[in-house]
């Protein structure tokens, strides 16, 4: 797999020399995940991803931004890769007959 993995668009210029260690270090290398309990998950954050994804209108800022643990930043990206896949429009075409069923 590429350096982007499952990314169908180019990453924002600037993302691994400025963008990604500027959110890290903002977020404290501290994932931001929300937890049941209040507060945030804390484990150590390798990983900076969207909040709301590009694909559903979120923005390349800083603001929708945060640092993930990779448990964290896998879960995510799974549960959008599958709403995706969930999404997609029925056939375009109606299903053929059974050839037995056929005249």
């Amino acid at each position: 797999m590429s350096s982007q993995g499952r990314r169908s668009a180019p990453l924002p210029k600037g993302w691994a020399s400025r963008t990604r260690p500027r959110i890290l270090r903002r977020d404290k290398h501290a994932c931001q995940w929300p937890v049941i309990t209040g507060g945030i998950c804390g484990e150590p954050a390798n990983q900076v991803d969207h909040k709301i994804p590009t694909h559903l209108g979120g923005q390349d800022c800083d603001a929708n931004y945060w640092a993930l643990c990779q448990w964290h930043h896998d879960q995510k990206t799974g549960r959008e890769a599958s709403a995706v896949a969930h999404a997609k429009p029925p056939r375009s075409r109606p299903a053929e007959a059974h050839p037995g069923l056929l005249p």
